[in-house]
Formats: structure tokens, sequence, C-alpha cells
């Protein structure tokens, strides 16, 4: 035994195990003997020149070259952008085989480097979803998670057992990038074999931190601080007898039954106007005891609306009704979307009027009455444009000026709806060229040109990059120097790390119902069986309550909600401070009471008198 190895073998565990993928990393091909009966054994090649794009449109919708690096354990990266988006994420993606053998029980560790180079995606991040499979059909996976990058460069470290064995060469790492245009640049990746005496919880993981996540940061005592000013109100509540007299140990009973706060998801009127099947029964339950606001998910896009133009059939009658359905219930309902300025997301009649750019000004024009002429005052919002930022083909030849036109369209046809623009770039990037400066420039123009608009809508869909909760109430006191409201309209988080997920929920909501400016979230979906990203969802397909829908409540219906029992004092006075929205009141006392009460807590304060026993 060589003196290194002796002297390594009393290095702790967890130091043994950083250090030898740190030696991955660099580029250094050995294996180390970590105890008497493990060894750390290399699986893949560490030389990026080894991956191999594949895929059957990797060569039409894939670039592929390396670049020098500095600041970092490896001096070139390999530069891969995905040009246009296929239609599967498996059209464009690296693979490379493994060159030993494993055996079902092994612990593996997979390590990749990466950052964010540029993209479109919505959250800002350059996706990546790394998969160890059978090299050969029928393609039977070991590991397949889903990774997001920001631009920083960042070691996503994942531990897990072989569940079957493998000869050399049976699997490869298969790294898919097949989503929206983007630019991933990998710097180191590795995939070791500790054998089955390492247990994978021993290993190095994906630390879940983000700036700002410590328990003790300085921006959530600052948080709670605002909510307490700015979302709570002191109830006071005077009981009287019928004579005026106060009546003293009347027992108060406060009762919160809706946030003024906004907090809500994103529906399909199937869903609503549907039959009554177990699944619609539950959707519509949940619906009307969390949620106080709903968003149309994709029934209100121009290319829907169009299909549905006979009440009779699918379309705006099956929306009319649903509209019903939450008007019964008092549940206010946003429109999403006019107008999403791109060929992709316009009806196919459309595009060839791109050569005819006043038939096409009109055809927009014409959408916008034909909507607010057809739904009018019963819709609270509406998202009139969407995503201008990556979908501007009919701006490029309309004019910026005709966002502005839409805007007033919007406002003749209904007057008393709040119009927003919505887009998804708010905490992506900093200062001039970045795509949330294009946000702002988006705003700010429109104000110049005198468009009513009446809100700020940011989408909030996340991955496992997400910003600081600190960035996030940066770019919040930013955007609300225009003085509109901000909304988080398509609140998820999409990530295969369930305690990042769980503990950006809370951070997330809590940064955006701390903020003066912000009036609401609005989750795009709520349950996996309806929701554009299942694993974002609160709800699992099975109904049961996934972690992050735990979080999500305890928020809502624990912390940030106000039951109260009180007794009145010797001039008949109970006082609470709770949190803005509407209550119910019952009194009960000696005297004959009258019904509960209801009514709406503001911020300001709320006062009011009830009166007990009868008048003789």
């Amino acid at each position: 035994m060589s003196p290194f190895v002796r002297f390594y073998r009393f290095i702790p565990p967890y130091v043994r195990n950083a250090f030898a993928a740190l030696l991955v990393l660099l580029g250094m091909s050995i294996s180390i003997r970590a105890d008497a009966s493990s060894d750390a054994t290399l699986l893949i090649p560490t030389d990026l020149h080894t991956l191999t794009p594949s895929g059957p449109e990797a060569a039409t919708h894939g670039r592929f070259e390396f670049v020098p690096v500095t600041g970092q354990p490896f001096t070139k990266a390999m530069r891969a952008e995905t040009v246009h988006r296929p239609a599967y994420p498996w059209d464009v993606q690296l693979d490379v085989r493994t060159r030993s053998a494993v055996k079902k029980g092994d612990t593996l560790w997979l390590g990749l480097n990466a950052r964010r180079f540029k993209t479109l995606q919505e959250t800002g991040e350059a996706l990546v979803e790394v998969i160890l499979e059978q090299s050969s059909p029928p393609h039977q996976k070991l590991l397949e998670r889903a990774l997001s990058f920001g631009p920083a460069w960042s070691h996503a470290r994942i531990p897990f057992t072989a569940d079957r064995d493998a000869a050399a060469g049976e699997l490869k790492v298969t790294l898919r990038l097949g989503y929206n245009p983007q630019t991933l640049e990998l710097g180191a990746l590795s995939l070791l074999n500790y054998g089955p005496s390492v247990a994978p919880s021993s290993l190095p993981r994906t630390d879940t931190a983000y700036e700002g996540s410590e328990p003790d940061h300085p921006w959530r005592a600052a948080a709670a601080a605002r909510i307490e000013n700015i979302r709570k109100g002191d109830l006071a509540i005077q009981v009287n007898d019928a004579e005026g007299r106060p009546v003293e140990g009347a027992i108060v009973k406060v009762r919160m039954k809706r946030h003024a706060f906004a907090f809500g998801t994103a529906i399909q009127s199937a869903r609503i106007a549907g039959d009554d099947s177990p699944d619609n029964l539950r959707y519509r339950a949940i619906i009307e005891k969390y949620f106080n606001k709903v968003v149309f998910e994709n029934d209100l896009k121009w290319p829907a609306w169009v299909g549905g133009k006979d009440a009779g059939n699918v379309g705006r009658g099956q929306i009319l009704r649903t509209l019903d359905w939450f008007g019964a219930r008092s549940i206010a309902v946003r429109g999403h979307v006019m107008v999403w300025p791109s060929w992709r997301y316009t009806p196919e009649f459309i595009k060839p009027l791109a050569a005819e750019p006043y038939k096409l000004r009109a055809a927009v024009l014409d959408h916008i009455v034909d909507q607010t002429a057809a739904l009018g005052p019963r819709l609270a919002e509406w998202d009139v444009i969407n995503e201008s930022y990556a979908h501007h083909d009919l701006i490029d030849i309309l004019g910026r000026e005709a966002m502005a036109d839409w805007f007033r369209a919007a406002h003749t046809g209904a007057p008393a709806v709040r119009l927003f623009y919505n887009d998804y770039t708010m905490f992506s990037g900093e200062g001039p060229g970045s795509p949330s400066q294009h946000f702002y420039d988006t705003i700010r123009f429109l104000i110049d040109q005198g468009a009513p608009i009446g809100g700020i809508g940011e989408q909030g869909h996340f991955g496992g990059s997400p910003p600081p909760p600190m960035k996030v109430l940066a770019t919040f006191d930013r955007f609300a120097a225009f003085g509109l409201p901000i909304q988080i309209s398509e609140f998820d988080i999409d990530t295969s790390d369930e305690d990042l997920q769980v503990a950006y929920t809370r951070d997330f909501l809590t940064a955006a119902f701390s903020h003066p400016a912000v009036t609401g979230v609005m989750s795009w979906g709520f349950w996996a069986g309806s929701h554009w990203k299942p694993r974002a969802a609160f709800w699992s397909k099975d109904w049961s309550l996934r972690p992050n829908g735990k979080v999500f409540l305890d928020l809502i219906q624990n912390e940030w909600w106000t039951n109260a029992e009180l007794k009145t004092d010797a001039v008949g006075r109970a006082v609470v401070r709770g949190f803005c929205g509407d209550y119910e009141i019952t009194i009960t006392s000696s005297d004959p009471t009258p019904a509960p009460v209801h009514i709406n807590l503001q911020n300001a304060g709320t006062a009011l008198e009830i009166v007990v026993g009868k008048t003789k």
C-alpha cells in the first residue's frame, strides 16, 4: 500500500468523495481505493470530445463547438446550441457509452458542470435532461433527471443505485437538449461507480440551497414586517345591546372566508362545464375551496377562440357556462390572451396576411372587438399581449405602435376590465440588452404611447436555478416604479429536486406576498392530471397532496389566515389584527344574537357595531 493511499484512508468519507469528484473534473482518470471494499471507478471518459451528437435532428437543430474557459477546474467547455426547437427533446442530444460493467445494487454518482450561455426558456435557464439508459432498444432507464442551469457555472451531483446489471458499453449517458432555443456550456461530465458498499446518501449531491435560502437571512425578517404592515388590518367589533349599552363578556368568533390577495390557478373549461366525472368533481371542489381567482389556460387563445365560434360546440358555449359557474361563486376570472403576436400562436388564416399589413392590422383589431363584445365585463382582468420578447412576428410587420392600438381596442370593448401586458422575462438578466430590460422597456413604451395598460403580468415559471428572493424583491421594486400592480400570472416550479421545489415555493410566495406592488399569484394549474408540467403540480394525478402543495396550503390557510375567538371587554369591544379579506363574525351572549355578519377587512382597518337583544 502506497503512503498516499494509507493517508487517504484516514480522510473522512465525505472529503474523500468530494476529492474523487474533483479529480474527475480535472480529467484525472484514476481509481482510488477509498476503503477496503470499494473503488471509485470511472464509467465514462472525462474528455468531452467523446460526447457524440445524436438524435434525428441534431444536425439541423443543434450546433456544437468547444470554447475556452477561465476560472474553473477545466479549461475548455462544449458549447451546445439548440437553434430551433425540435418536435421532441430527444431529437437533439449528446451521448457517450460506458466503458466498464455495472452490477445491480452498485452505487453510481453522476456529476455535470454547466451554465446557461443564452436561452429563450421562460425560466431564463438552459435545460438538459440527464439520462443513464441502455444503449440499445428498449433503452430502459437507470436514471432520468431534468436539470436547469443559470448563467453561473454550477455543479449538478446525483448519487443513485443501479437497478440492473450491464456489461461495458451496454449503457450510455445521454444529455437531451431539444428544448426552446438555448445555448448550454458543458464543462465536465462524469459517471463513477462506487460499488455496493457505499451508500448513495454518503456521496455529494446537488446542494439545493440558493442565495437567501438560509433560515436566518435578513430578507425574511424584512418580508415578515412588510406582510404585517401591508397585508393585515385591525378589525374592531363593538357589541351593544338594543338600548345602546356595551355588552361585556360576549363571545366574538371571527372566521376568515377569503383572502383579499389573489391566490389563483389556471383552469380548463372542460373540467368546469364538462361532465360530472369523479376527477372533474374533485377539480371543481378544490378550486372552490382554495382559490379566489382563476384564469383560462387555453380556451381564450386566438386559435381556440376561432375554433369555438359556434356557441353550441365545445368552444364559446362552454366558456360561457364556465363563467356562469365562477360567477355564482364570486370567483374572479382573468382572460388569457388576446394577442400572442407570433405565427405559431395565431390562427392559420393570419399568416398569409403578412404581405398585406393593413389587412393584418384589421384582423387583429377585429379579433379584439369580437372577444370583448362576447365577454365584456364578465372578466376582471385580461392579458392583452403575451411574450413579445420571444414572439414578435406581428409586431415586426405592424410596428411597436400596434401594441398600444391593441390595448386601446381592448379598453374600448371592455372599459371596466383591467388590462395587462404579460411576459416571462422580469427576472431574466440585468442591464441593457437583457430580457428583463426588454420587459421594462416594453412597459415604458406602452405608457409613453398612452396605452390604457392597467397591470404587469410576470409569468413566474421557474426550474432548478431560480432567482434569489432578494433579486425577486429588487426586481419588484424596479417595476413597481411604473405605479402599476404586478401579478404573478403563471407560477410553477418544475424541477426533479423536491427539496428545492418545496423551499422555493415557500420563499417565492413569501417574497411576492410581502411586496406592496404585487396583488396576486396565479398558479399555472394545480393538478397533475391537467397541468402542462405535471411535476410542478400541487396535487398528484391520484389527488394526493404533494410536498410543494402542502407548503402552499400551509401558507394560505394557516400562516396567512386569521381565525380568532375573542371576548368583549368592559366597554363591549373586541379587536383583532387579521389578514385582509372577507370574514364571517358571530356573537354569542346571554341576549338573543343576530345572524352572522359578513364584512371585508381592509388594510386601513374596519370597524363595525353588532347589536344583540331585542328592542323594548
